[in-house]
């Protein structure tokens, strides 16, 4: 064989390996593509059921205030009553605790179912939203992945690259020196 031919064929190989390479980044581009169009769609879907979430939370945290206020002022009305009757002596101490213990317990209760719905719809929000965002933020970080990838053409020469620049630095022994070889270099030697 002679060089015109050797050059046809290795012309032609290179023709073959770009058109390859061709095929699969359009088979990239088509993946990518379908991978975004499915995070717009999660995105719109997020969007949707997280709203009422936000907006339902809003509002039951609005309708819950007024009461909270009530029993605020419910306090300080028993308050001023205990105050009264104990001049008076009119109430006996254990009714004025009954009374206290109850309007406290009711407190409680109301705060505790408040901040209980308020956990939950925290906890939905929470999971509603991470869920997604986790599978967006992998998605994107293959991504980046493959566009890096793709980016740097030729591997191999960056990797002699590093290697050369890394031993381009060490000393060269003296020459007639005795060079001593860990056993870690043992495993690398050719």
């Amino acid at each position: 064989m002679d060089n015109h031919t050797l050059l046809i064929i290795f012309v032609a190989l290179t023709g073959i390996s770009v058109l390859i390479q061709a095929v699969v980044l359009i088979g990239i581009f088509v993946a990518l593509t379908k991978t975004a169009k499915a995070v717009t769609e999660t995105t719109t879907d997020l969007k949707a059921t997280v709203l009422p979430i936000v907006h339902s939370t809003r509002e039951l945290v609005e309708r819950i205030s007024p009461q909270v206020v009530t029993v605020t002022n419910g306090l300080a009305e028993l308050t001023e009553l205990l105050k009264r009757e104990t001049k008076s002596v009119n109430i006996s101490a254990s009714e004025i605790m009954d009374r206290v213990n109850k309007q406290t317990a009711r407190l409680d209760q109301m705060l505790t179912s408040t901040l209980n719905v308020m956990d939950r719809a925290g906890s939905l929000l929470e999971n509603a939203v991470a869920a997604p965002v986790r599978q967006a933020n992998g998605v994107f970080a293959a991504v980046r992945a493959v566009i890096d990838t793709y980016r740097n053409t030729n591997p191999r020469s960056d990797v002699r690259r590093n290697a050369a620049s890394r031993y381009a630095d060490s000393p060269s022994p003296a020459p007639y020196e005795k060079v001593t070889v860990s056993e870690a270099d043992k495993d690398f030697a050719i």
